[in-house]
């Protein structure tokens, strides 16, 4: 997810609490997660945001993805699985979940 624009800023005040995380290794959303952050601490909204600098696209994957023949310039690009980086960003969405979203 790429950060809002600064003028689009107004239509998220008084968004939902948001969590997010992004590989460092993802050379497409570099910077992402630092200007995410500070969007939403500018608008008030809670929000738990983190870049796993070990991390690529995909990283919450269980395994390899996108089309077969692809993989291997995947793989040269940083994207796919990082287990470590994954189980500490799953273990934060599931944290997250508990404390907005049970009854």
């Amino acid at each position: 997810m790429r950060p809002p624009r600064l003028p689009r800023l107004p239509r998220a005040r008084g968004a939902c609490p948001v969590v997010a995380s992004y590989g460092g290794k993802d050379r497409s959303l570099r910077g992402a997660a630092a200007k995410l952050d500070h969007a939403l601490d500018r608008l008030g909204v809670e929000h738990d945001v983190r870049e796993y600098p070990d991390a690529g696209h995909s990283f919450l994957a269980d395994a390899p993805n996108g089309p077969a023949p692809l993989r291997p310039l995947m793989k040269i690009m940083g994207a796919g699985p990082e287990p470590a980086s994954a189980r500490d960003a799953w273990d934060r969405i599931e944290a997250f979940f508990d404390r907005h979203l049970r009854p």
